[in-house]
């Protein structure tokens, strides 16, 4: 048995590996592009959980639509999923940031990097390195290296924690 966010944008299916079918025609023994669970993008200790959190420091509440992974600058980041990268862009709040979509209206992004390896239009495999964590922006909650993520289901910001493989 595996997870993945085969239909559900909240919460994981339970689907059996070679004989569910996919929506694009391949199963997940067959390695469609998001037949595998969610793999963790980099080593490291989730600092800032999925939603709503308030922050002491800075006396307010504040959504986060990801979580934050606390990792060490330059560490490789890798491919949650496997999908195209649409975007690769520098935003005021979360850096260097690469966006990958896996053509069935989900898309997984990685903000705070530090340097990118890939393009837009390139396809990815899950695993491959999308780039290094680099530091934190000008606007980052969290002071330290760290990775943003984030996974959408269209435009609805879902926990990713939600459709991690138990390994990761």
């Amino acid at each position: 048995m595996v997870l993945t966010h085969r239909n559900s944008a909240v919460s994981p299916v339970t689907t059996t590996p070679a004989t569910t079918p996919q929506s694009n025609g391949t199963s997940p023994a067959a390695g469609g592009p998001t037949s595998a669970p969610l793999k963790m993008p980099v080593s490291g200790k989730v600092a800032s959980a999925f939603g709503w959190q308030y922050s002491g420091a800075l006396n307010e509440w504040y959504y986060n639509p990801g979580i934050t992974i606390e990792a060490a600058k330059g560490q490789p980041v890798q491919a949650a999923w496997s999908g195209t990268v649409t975007q690769v862009t520098h935003e005021p709040h979360m850096g260097l940031t690469v966006t990958v979509t896996d053509g069935d209206s989900f898309s997984t992004v990685y903000g705070h990097l530090g340097q990118v390896s890939v393009k837009a239009g390139e396809t990815l495999r899950q695993g491959q390195v999308v780039g290094t964590v680099g530091g934190a922006s000008l606007y980052s909650r969290d002071a330290g290296a760290h990775v943003d993520f984030q996974v959408y289901h269209g435009a609805t910001a879902t926990n990713p924690m939600n459709y991690l493989h138990p390994s990761s």
